[in-house]
């Protein structure tokens, strides 16, 4: 398995748009260390196409952004990208960042099961960030949504940095403790409470599968 990134960008809705927007810093530092990237967008994210690319790029660390459910992960317009008991066998040996609703509580540790080099880090809840309607046409200046998409781009960029998935998993939950600890200190918007509830959802729920000591 060759040393790359593959991460899809589905981009159908507002909740996508904004992973996708993220995704952004997450290529720049593969860029940085010069690190191979593909990049899959829209009507490539349906499980025929999305099936032979994996088949034919086997880059290592791989990046899941888009809608989920305990057995499934979703790419353009509500297309299941990956189906346990269908193609599942794709990640096996991979590094699997799903930063998708639920894909944790059951395709997580069903993919990983005889894995000796593979990953998954995912998450056994729904993933919830909140935006900033106001900015909704231009994420980089929603500070909003910068407080639940920030920590969870942790993950990969730590393991492009060259820690392990247990590293990237722990510095991902460290980040969230740290941004909610400066919420409570703030404790001045009434949306606090909210925040607050979403991000400890986001910690709690955030899961490791496989190896943890694997590496790029």
């Amino acid at each position: 398995m060759q040393s790359g990134l593959l991460i899809t960008c589905p981009e159908n809705d507002d909740a996508t748009a904004y992973l996708s927007f993220y995704s952004k810093f997450i290529t720049e530092e593969a860029d940085k260390r010069s690190l191979r990237t593909k990049v899959i967008k829209d009507r490539q994210l349906n499980m025929k196409d999305f099936s032979e690319i994996m088949k034919k790029i086997d880059y290592k660390l791989v990046v899941l952004n888009g809608h989920g459910a305990p057995d499934s992960i979703f790419g353009y317009r509500q297309n299941i990208i990956i189906k346990l008991g269908e193609n599942d066998g794709l990640l096996k040996d991979r590094i699997v960042y799903a930063r998708s609703c639920d894909a944790g509580s059951l395709l997580g540790p069903e993919c990983m099961k005889g894995t000796s080099g593979g990953s998954f880090i995912g998450y056994n809840k729904p993933f919830i960030f909140f935006v900033d309607q106001k900015w909704s046409a231009k994420p980089s200046n929603d500070n909003v949504a910068k407080l639940f998409l920030e920590p969870s781009n942790v993950v990969p960029i730590s393991l492009i940095k060259g820690n392990t998935a247990s590293e990237s998993h722990d510095n991902a939950k460290k980040h969230m403790l740290r941004t909610m600890n400066k919420l409570i200190k703030l404790g001045e918007e009434h949306e606090t409470p909210f925040y607050l509830a979403a991000l400890w959802n986001n910690y709690s729920g955030q899961v490791i599968y496989g190896n943890g000591e694997t590496k790029l």
